[in-house]
């Protein structure tokens, strides 16, 4: 669960953002979704069970996707003023 919560809250988000930074920035709106996506797949093949009652199935879809959401989205905004303040000089 430990690599679960580092994977998807941590790795996912920075490397789905780094990577759009660096690839092509006008495509940086896209790192919450990808990263939100590859989070949810390897959700579904680690812990299968979370769609086995209604109530794992709510937690994990109305809590931790939605942080996860969150999270991908603040590293996107803040790789935007990145990419604002180094284009400008």
């Amino acid at each position: 669960m430990n690599w679960w919560n580092l994977s998807v809250f941590c790795i996912i988000p920075i490397v789905s953002v780094i990577f759009f930074f660096f690839w092509k920035r006008k495509y940086l709106w896209m790192a919450p979704l990808t990263s939100t996506v590859i989070s949810v797949v390897i959700s579904l093949f680690a812990m299968p069970s979370i769609l086995s009652d209604a109530e794992h199935r709510s937690m994990f879809f109305g809590i931790s996707v939605m942080l996860h959401i969150l999270i991908a989205v603040v590293l996107t905004v803040i790789a935007y003023g990145i990419a604002h303040f180094w284009d400008r000089k």
